[in-house]
């Protein structure tokens, strides 16, 4: 995930768990909402500065509005529509399972 895509979606995160607006985000920042807007849709990249300025009005420190978190909701589920009505479908689907399988066995180990 791309450095602009977290802050991103932190900030969004936070001013709505915090019940704030664009505006007041703007105010704090001392830019207009039409750049906050733009900033938080990704149509303007965040200055190293810009990030630095909003991990302060969020009361955090750069390193942690920058960091990215891996979801650890329990496992990923996969849910597929239809059915396998052919024996060739049916091999594909179980050999697809496997790989699953064998990839989360094997990304478990690294960890």
């Amino acid at each position: 995930m791309k450095t602009n895509e977290i802050v991103i979606g932190k900030v969004k995160d936070w001013l709505q768990q915090e019940n704030k607006s664009y505006q007041w985000l703007a105010d704090q920042l001392g830019i207009s909402k039409a750049l906050v807007g733009f900033m938080l849709s990704g149509e303007r990249t965040l200055l190293p500065k810009r990030i630095e300025q909003i991990a302060d009005v969020m009361g955090i420190s750069t390193k942690d509005l920058l960091h990215y978190e891996e979801l650890k909701q329990g496992p990923l589920t996969v849910q597929l529509r239809g059915n396998a009505s052919n024996r060739r479908s049916k091999r594909e689907l179980e050999a697809l399972l496997f790989a699953i399988e064998d990839y989360v066995g094997l990304n478990e180990q690294v960890k």
